[in-house]
C-alpha cells in the first residue's frame, strides 16, 4: 500500500486515535487544517482519499468538504467523513462513507481497502442508463423501496447514480449495483441513493393548513369520539427525519394539555434507518425549524452551535420505527399499525406506481379506525386510487377521511359548532367558550413575526411573496396590505391578498380582491387562474375550464392552468383532451431551466412536477388518471 495516499483533515483538534488507524493501513499519511488552505492542500497532495474529521460538526470543516466535492480537480476524490453528530450523514451523500465517534476501526480500514480495490476506476460516468442496467435497477428498487423508475424518468434515477457512484469512485454502473447489493444495509447504501432520488425536503410544519385543520377540526373530533376509550394513536408513514411527527407531538403538547391522561401513541417509520437514527437525536437544522414560532422555538428547543435541539419530553413522544410500505407488514397490533385515529403521509406516494399506490392505500383503510383520517401532500390523490375515503375540506386545505358520508364535504371547527355537552366539553382542549369566535391556533402563521420596516412598496411587495413561500401567511398579508396603502391599484398585491385569503378558506373575500385585480387589469392571466382555483372550490368545473383557458389565451405558457384543465377534461369524460393538456405541461416542463420553480406551484421543483406528470400521462390505459387542482393554498400572487 506504499502507493497509496491518505490526506488527513481535521478542524485543528488532535485525533490520535484516527491517526494512528490511518497509518495502520500501511501507507503514507499526510495531515492538513479544515481551513480555507485546505483546497490548495488537497491539490498539491492528489491524495487516493480525503479523511475528513468534522469533530462536532463545526462550520469550517462542513465549508472544507463542500469545496472539495464541488471543485473541479477535486470532486473525483473519495471522501471519508467523520463526525461526532450523526444526523450529518444524511446531509452528507456526496461522501464515500461517514463514521460516526467513537470512529469504528473496522469500517475504516474496510472503507480504505476498498478503495485501493478499485482506485483506478474514476473515469468519466456513461452519459445514458444501459437498458440493461435500468432494468436491474429497476427491479431492485421497486422490490425493496417501492420506487418506480422507467425510460421517461430514467434521467432522474441516472442523476442520483451518478453522484453516489462519483462518491464511491465506481466508474460503471454493474459495478454500482453489485455494491449496492452487498451493502444495502450494512453500509446503509440504499438508504442514501433513495436519499438522492426522492425529490423534496422536509421541516417543520410543512403545510400549516393541516395542521391548523389538526387543532381547529380533526382533534377535537376524534377526541370527542375516543372519550370512553381515552386513547389518541397516529401514524407518521415515511417520516424522514422526524421534523413531521415531531410537529404533530408540539401541536398536542402546546394546545391538548388534558390528553396527559390519556394513552397518546405518534408511531413514526420511515425505509431509511439512519435517518430514523437522526430523528431521534433530534437535532435539526436552521432550515427545518424556519416556520416554527419564536416562541416555540425558544420553549421547545436548545440552540447547539448552528443547530436546534429538540427537548426530550417532545421527542419521548414519538416512537420512530423502520418500515417499508413496499414490504412491510401493516396493519398489525404488533407494530402499531392497527386501530389508527389518522394517518399521515405525505408526499411519500407520487414516487410509486400506480398499482402499490393501490395497494398502499387499501392497507391504510385497514389500518384505521371507522372514520378515520388521511392526510397526502399537496400534488397526491385518490382519484382512481381508491373509494374507501372521501375528500374532506378543512382550515384552507384538504385531507381524506374514510368511511365519510358525503364526498367533498367540509369541516367546521369546533368554536362555529353548536356547545358540546358538559360530559364531552372538559375533553376537549382548547375549546373557546366566547360564541361564534373561532379559535385561533398559536401556529407558525401566527402574526407573532414582525413585518419588515416599511420600504418602497416593490420592495414590500417582493418580501410578502417570500413569506408566502415559507408559509408565514399572516406577514404576507401585513406586507400585502402595506403595498395596497400605498398603491390600491397593485395588481400583484391584490392577487397576493387574493390567494392568501384562499389559503385560510375566506372564498369570498379571495374572490373580492380577484375581481378588484381584473377590474384593474384584465389582461392578467395569473388573476383567471385563481378566479379558476375559486370555481373549483365551489364545484364548478365548466367555470373553472373557461378561466383556465382565459389565462391560457394570455399566456400559453403557463403551466398550472394547462395542469388544472387536464384534471377537469379528465373528471368530466374527456380522456383524449386530458392526455392533450398533460402533455402540453410535459412540453413547457421539459423546455423549463433545471432546478426552476414551477410559477404558481408554491415553490414546487420543476423535476418533481416533471415526474408527477409524467407517471399520470403513462399510469392509466385510457382515460388519463386525474389530480387534485393545486391547492391556492399554495399559489403566489402575480409578477405584475
Amino acid at each position: 500500500m506504499k502507493d497509496f495516499r491518505i490526506l488527513l483533515v481535521d478542524e485543528g483538534r488532535e485525533e490520535p486515535r484516527l491517526a494512528r488507524i490511518l497509518s495502520g493501513f500501511g501507507c503514507p499519511v499526510e495531515r492538513c487544517a479544515a481551513d480555507e488552505s485546505a483546497l490548495a492542500a488537497v491539490r498539491h497532495a492528489e491524495p487516493d482519499v480525503v479523511v475528513l474529521d468534522l469533530g462536532a460538526g463545526g462550520s469550517e470543516g462542513l465549508v472544507t468538504l463542500r469545496r472539495i466535492l464541488t471543485n473541479r480537480s477535486t470532486r473525483h476524490i473519495p471522501v471519508i467523513v467523520t463526525a461526532a453528530q450523526a444526523a450529518l450523514e444524511y446531509e452528507l451523500l456526496d461522501a464515500f462513507d461517514f463514521l460516526v465517534h467513537p470512529v469504528d476501526e473496522r469500517r475504516l480500514l474496510e472503507d480504505l481497502a476498498l478503495l485501493a480495490g478499485h482506485r483506478g476506476e474514476r473515469d468519466v460516468l456513461p452519459e445514458e442508463l444501459p437498458g440493461q442496467e435500468l432494468e436491474l435497477f429497476q427491479d431492485y428498487l421497486h422490490r425493496h423501496s417501492g420506487l418506480h423508475f422507467d425510460r421517461r424518468n430514467a434521467k432522474l434515477l441516472e442523476r442520483g447514480l451518478a453522484r453516489r457512484m462519483r462518491a464511491l469512485g465506481l466508474a460503471s454502473y454493474r459495478r454500482y449495483f453489485d455494491y449496492l447489493e452487498n451493502h444495502a444495509e450494512s453500509r446503509r447504501e440504499l438508504g442514501k441513493l433513495l436519499g438522492l432520488l426522492t425529490v423534496g425536503e422536509t421541516y417543520f410544519f410543512r403545510y400549516l393548513p393541516h395542521f391548523e385543520a389538526l387543532v381547529l377540526t380533526v382533534l377535537p373530533e376524534v377526541l370527542r369520539r375516543n372519550h370512553a376509550s381515552r386513547r389518541l394513536r397516529i401514524w407518521s408513514a415515511g417520516c424522514s427525519t422526524g421534523e413531521e411527527p415531531y410537529s404533530i407531538a408540539l401541536v398536542l403538547a402546546e394546545h391538548f394539555p388534558q390528553l396527559a391522561g390519556w394513552q397518546v401513541e405518534i408511531l413514526a417509520t420511515d425505509v431509511n434507518k439512519q435517518a430514523l437514527k437522526g430523528a431521534r437525536e433530534g437535532l435539526f437544522g436552521p432550515r427545518s425549524v424556519r416556520l416554527v414560532e419564536p416562541g416555540w422555538l425558544e420553549k421547545y428547543f436548545r440552540r447547539e452551535g448552528r443547530h436546534f435541539r429538540l427537548e426530550a419530553g417532545i421527542r419521548e413522544r414519538v416512537r420512530f420505527e423502520p418500515l417499508n410500505l413496499q414490504t412491510g407488514s401493516y396493519p398489525a397490533a404488533e407494530n402499531g399499525t392497527a386501530d389508527l385515529d389518522m394517518i399521515f403521509c405525505r408526499n411519500v406516494m407520487i414516487y410509486f406506481r400506480p398499482e402499490t399506490t393501490r395497494k398502499i392505500v387499501e392497507r391504510f383503510a385497514s389500518c384505521l379506525r371507522p372514520r378515520g383520517y388521511l392526510f397526502l401532500g399537496h400534488s397526491e390523490t385518490l382519484m382512481n386510487i381508491s373509494e374507501r375515503f372521501s375528500r374532506v375540506s378543512a382550515a384552507g386545505g384538504f385531507l381524506y377521511q374514510l368511511d365519510s358520508e358525503k364526498e367533498g364535504r367540509h369541516l367546521q371547527p369546533e368554536a362555529q359548532l353548536s356547545r358540546p355537552p358538559a360530559a364531552v366539553r372538559e375533553e376537549l382542549p382548547g375549546w373557546q367558550p366566547e360564541p361564534g369566535s373561532r379559535p385561533a391556533p398559536a401556529l407558525p402563521a401566527a402574526p407573532a413575526t414582525p413585518l419588515p420596516a416599511a420600504g418602497e412598496p416593490q420592495r414590500d411587495y417582493l418580501q410578502a411573496r417570500e413569506a408566502f413561500d415559507k408559509e408565514d401567511f399572516a406577514v404576507a398579508q401585513g406586507l400585502f396590505a402595506r403595498v395596497l396603502e400605498a398603491e390600491p391599484g397593485h395588481v400583484g398585491a391584490l392577487l397576493g391578498m387574493g390567494f392568501v385569503h384562499a389559503n385560510q378558506g375566506r372564498y369570498e373575500q379571495a374572490q373580492l380582491f380577484c375581481e378588484q385585480a381584473l377590474a384593474e387589469d384584465d389582461l392578467c392571466p395569473e388573476a383567471y387562474f385563481l378566479r379558476g382555483l375559486l370555481a373549483e372550490g365551489r364545484d364548478d368545473p365548466e367555470a373553472a375550464a373557461g378561466d383556465y383557458r382565459r389565462a391560457l389565451w394570455l399566456e400559453m405558457k403557463f403551466i398550472l392552468p394547462h395542469y388544472n384543465l387536464s384534471r377537469i377534461h379528465a373528471r368530466l369524460g374527456r380522456p383524449a383532451e386530458a392526455r392533450r393538456e398533460l402533455r402540453n405541461v410535459i412540453r413547457l416542463l421539459e423546455k423549463s431551466p433545471a432546478g426552476a420553480l414551477v410559477p404558481c406551484s408554491g415553490g414546487v421543483s420543476r423535476e418533481v412536477f416533471l415526474e408527477i406528470c409524467r407517471r399520470e400521462l403513462a399510469a392509466a390505459p385510457g382515460p388519463e388518471r386525474a389530480s387534485p387542482p393545486v391547492n391556492p393554498a399554495k399559489n403566489r400572487g402575480s409578477s405584475r
